[in-house]
């Protein structure tokens, strides 16, 4: 059975090609694509794939997807595309960064100056309700 992705519900969580970015991002976007997931749950096509860097970036389809950067702008190819036109909406010690698109909703970058950075700014994505704010957004909840 042929699986579809739907341009405007499913969210692209994108980390950096390469050793470092692969084994230590990934498994907080695979993470992340459990919550998106369990939020989506009975809503057709809400869901969250992980992807690489290089492949959205090479894709003509994929700035019509919403999409979460994870990872630094040195290791993320996405993240360093989109970060600087990003609002922050959360930062400690200049170690730590979520940004977030407010009004649309369409990306955000979840990131940190090591790994064990980049996996609190999931957890903070998550746990302070910036996650649902950007499903409210991407998916057009409470609208």
């Amino acid at each position: 059975m042929r699986r579809y992705f739907d341009v405007r519900r499913t969210i692209l969580l994108v980390v950096g090609y390469g050793i470092l970015p692969e084994e230590e991002d990934r498994p907080i976007a695979y993470e992340l694509r459990q919550a998106i997931n369990e939020r989506g749950k009975g809503k057709e096509s809400c869901a969250g794939v992980v992807v690489s860097d290089m492949w959205i970036l090479n894709q003509e389809m994929a700035e019509l997807f919403p999409a979460i950067a994870l990872g630094a702008p040195g290791v993320n190819a996405f993240t360093a595309q989109i970060y600087e036109d990003l609002p922050l909406a959360f930062t400690r010690d200049e170690q730590v960064f979520v940004q977030m698109e407010q009004e649309r909703g369409k990306r955000a970058a979840l990131w940190g100056m090591d790994s064990r950075s980049t996996r609190e700014a999931a957890e903070v994505f998550v746990r302070d309700g910036w996650l649902d704010r950007f499903l409210d957004l991407a998916w057009h909840r409470n609208a």
